[in-house]
């Protein structure tokens, strides 16, 4: 196996990655091989492994690069738009996130055909999915600790209530265990049990 020059091996990477998101997004991780993800970038597929311990590391990484980059978007349509009305924030966090899962196919493949959860990703891996979700609810803390501050919450901690909201969208999980006119009235039934509910009611 060849070594490869610092250049060479970040747009090498790039290449894996691209072909990655096409190959996972059609095939799913299981169906896709070592041999889809290295054919036509000019490197043998033994020297995938210089770059990625395993392709579901490689999935993982795309995960996460596809999270960062739509973590503004959500942002800007729910905790930004409505930021002094909580129960609204609310709403539209959770829709748009409901919505991004419905239409996007990496991340379709994690939370809903759950298929990397069939897969043995490395320690390190293990780690960063713990940190993936330790950090969605870190986005989202700031927004509540300022309602909070406000006064415009319930009498629990802002964390517990960050946590909460987060948690309403582990029932995407069970999505392909339910009827899918029956889960979309559960979830505006969550959703709006939470948002309703959060507010401090007035005296």
């Amino acid at each position: 196996m060849r070594s490869f020059t610092d250049g060479e091996r970040e747009v090498i990477k790039r290449k894996i990655i691209d072909r990655g998101k096409d190959c996972f997004a059609r095939y799913g991780i299981k169906k896709t091989g070592i041999e889809d993800l290295t054919e036509g970038l000019g490197i043998a597929k033994s020297s995938f492994y210089s770059f990625f311990n395993s392709k579901e590391d490689l999935f993982l990484q795309i995960f996460k690069e596809e999270k960062e980059a739509l973590k503004d978007s959500i942002l800007e349509n729910s905790f930004l738009k409505y930021r002094t009305e909580p129960d609204k924030a609310i709403r539209a966090y959770l829709r748009y996130v409901l919505d991004i899962v419905d239409n996007h196919p990496i991340w379709r493949k994690v939370l809903i055909e759950k298929e990397h959860h069939e897969l043995t990703i490395s320690r390190s891996s293990e780690e960063e999915l713990k940190n993936i979700r330790r950090d969605n609810v870190a986005i989202i803390l700031p927004f509540f600790e300022e309602w909070e501050e406000a006064g415009l919450l319930i009498d629990k901690p802002a964390r517990i209530l960050a946590e909460t909201t987060q948690a309403v969208l582990s029932l995407i999980h069970f999505r392909n265990e339910i009827e899918d006119d029956d889960f979309s009235e559960i979830m505006d039934i969550f959703i709006d049990l939470l948002a309703d509910n959060i507010l401090k009611k007035s005296e």
